[in-house]
């Protein structure tokens, strides 16, 4: 081993420098190395309840990460402790959820309490009840448990601790490669960028085990504003949205053209070009379909201009917040298959529309949905047909078969379904779905 002084340990690593707010190329002056890179994580900041141990840790990567301008090979032993925080977070949480009891199913006999202090306890008791083919209680379920990382996931996931099923894909890639860098195999190397994210997310999940959303987090995003808009169109193919207040506001109006354009009042995300949380597909929107990306809510129409401006002026509807992740929808397939609908809508069909092959689809976006359903009849696709997780999408089978069938599954998982009849509102520019009737 090479032994360098002082101010070689100080100098920069020349490596570090070469990753720049614009990506790979000209070397950054080492002071503003130093600054950029802890601007990556420097909002990484856990929630107040967070246990001790678990925070610690992190803390700690967030002052080693500052060193990897000094050594390049920081990033990476910060991305691999980062891993392994993963799973002291879930241990952790355990421990607080359990409050000092946990309770096993055994076969053929009452389910059985037993006391613990420590995830030692834990891991202990749960190998000898796994040996008995015993089964955790959790939330009234009873799951394979025996302490292992596996095992923590599953609960944490029945408890309701973790939401999301594009972050379920995410929390199993997670710990894929957490068992990669507990039992390594060869040697890696990560750059800066890819230790950042793992921070990112390992903040994330910690503050979502302990009941915090991230505003704006690429995992477990916390509720999205939506605001009052409307949207407008024309036999000529335009479209347009616009917040509610333009449309009051005085003025003259816009776009004076002689082919009327028909106006609906929704709650819908904002469209922002360039944000993460854009929904592009607004030109899509259907009272009937879920055709746009995020929940947009009817309110009003079709009607003028001068309809919905005495309509807003007299109504005054405000914006809300909405969490856009597992949702439940139904899938129609009779004769084509049809996009997502909302369980309320199906509901609320009349007979004759109520035929076919139904499927009731937990997901977080309805192309989401809409795919897995798509993808199911394709056996070498590896989709899930009956319930439970799809092992090859985002997606978690509730059930399928009948329109009563497939409304009962949804029931299941919501909660009781209260019936909406809305008139038929479909701007008339939607090339999204294929199959749209």
């Amino acid at each position: 081993m090479e032994i360098r002084s002082l101010e070689e340990l100080r100098a920069a690593d020349d490596l570090s420098l070469a990753f720049n707010p614009y990506g790979l190329g000209g070397r950054m002056k080492p002071e503003d190395s130093a600054e950029f890179q802890q601007r990556q994580i420097d909002d990484c900041d856990l929630a107040a309840g967070v246990a001790a141990g678990t925070r610690d840790s992190f803390e700690r990567l967030r002052t080693v990460f500052a060193y990897g301008v000094l050594c390049y090979d920081v990033y990476t032993i910060v991305g691999d402790q980062a891993l392994l925080i993963y799973e002291q977070a879930l241990r952790d949480r355990f421990l607080e959820w359990c409050a000092g009891t946990i309770t096993f199913r055994v076969p053929q006999a009452p389910d059985v309490s037993y006391a613990v202090t420590s995830y030692d306890d834990v891991k202990k008791r749960a190998d000898r009840m796994t040996r008995q083919r015993a089964k955790l209680v959790v939330a009234n379920q009873a799951i394979e448990f025996n302490g292992m990382l596996h095992g923590l996931r599953l609960w944490a996931r029945t408890a309701g601790l973790l939401r999301g099923r594009r972050s379920r894909a995410v929390e199993e890639a997670l710990a894929r490669l957490r068992n990669y860098v507990a039992h390594p195999s060869g040697h890696h190397v990560d750059t800066p960028v890819v230790a950042a994210r793992t921070v990112r997310d390992l903040a994330e999940l910690i503050n979502q085990l302990w009941g915090q959303a991230t505003p704006g987090g690429r995992l477990y995003p916390a509720p999205l504003r939506r605001e009052v808009a409307v949207l407008s169109w024309n036999g000529s193919g335009r479209a347009r949205m616009e917040p509610a207040h333009a449309l009051t506001a005085p003025g003259p109006m816009e776009d004076q053209e002689d082919d009327e354009y028909q106006h609906v009042v929704v709650r819908a995300i904002p469209f922002v070009p360039g944000s993460r949380w854009d929904d592009t597909h607004w030109a899509e929107f259907d009272t009937r379909y879920e055709t746009t990306q995020f929940p947009t809510d009817y309110l009003w129409g079709p009607g003028t201009r001068e309809e919905a401006q005495a309509w807003l002026e007299q109504e005054r509807p405000e914006g809300d917040s909405v969490d856009f992740t597992d949702r439940v929808f139904l899938v129609q397939d009779h004769g084509r298959l049809l996009p997502p609908m909302r369980p309320a809508v199906a509901a609320g069909l009349p007979d004759d529309e109520r035929l076919g092959v139904w499927h009731a689809v937990r997901a977080d976006f309805p192309d989401d949905a809409f795919a897995h359903v798509r993808g199911s009849g394709d056996r070498s696709a590896g989709h899930a047909r009956r319930p439970g997780n799809c092992p090859a999408c985002s997606a978690e089978v509730l059930g399928s078969g009948s329109y009563d069938q497939a409304l009962r599954a949804a029931a299941a998982a919501l909660g009781p379904i209260q019936a909406v009849q809305l008139p038929s509102v479909r701007l008339p520019l939607s090339t999204f779905w294929p199959d749209r009737p």
